[in-house]
């Protein structure tokens, strides 16, 4: 969950840029991209008070790296091992031993 609210702040903050650049060409005010800003600046925020890393490239890059994986939504990625392979069933073979001499079973 943190790192989609983290994920989500950045997104909003770099669509607030190109939000604010339409708004200028057009010479209206950038409202919209004016509330994308704070709204992604309080996801990012909001996402760095619950977590114990410190906001940062490398914490981005993680989160990212965490999300793409399945980690961040709650899926269990770990997959049931592999059953073992079994040798075709075939009769153990017999070792019978000579008895010693001297020792006949009298």
């Amino acid at each position: 969950m943190i790192d989609i609210l983290l994920l989500a702040g950045v997104a909003l903050c770099a669509v607030s840029v190109v939000l604010a650049i339409l708004a200028v060409i057009r010479t209206e005010p950038p409202r919209s991209a004016a509330i994308a800003l704070v709204v992604g600046l309080v996801l990012m925020f909001g996402g760095t008070a619950l977590d114990d890393r410190p906001l940062g490239l490398n914490t981005l890059a993680q989160s990212w790296s965490r999300l793409t994986s399945g980690e961040s939504l709650g899926t269990n990625t770990v997959t049931a091992p592999k059953p073992e392979e079994t040798a075709p069933a075939t009769a153990p073979e017999a070792t019978t031993e000579p008895a010693p001499e001297g020792q006949s079973g009298q």
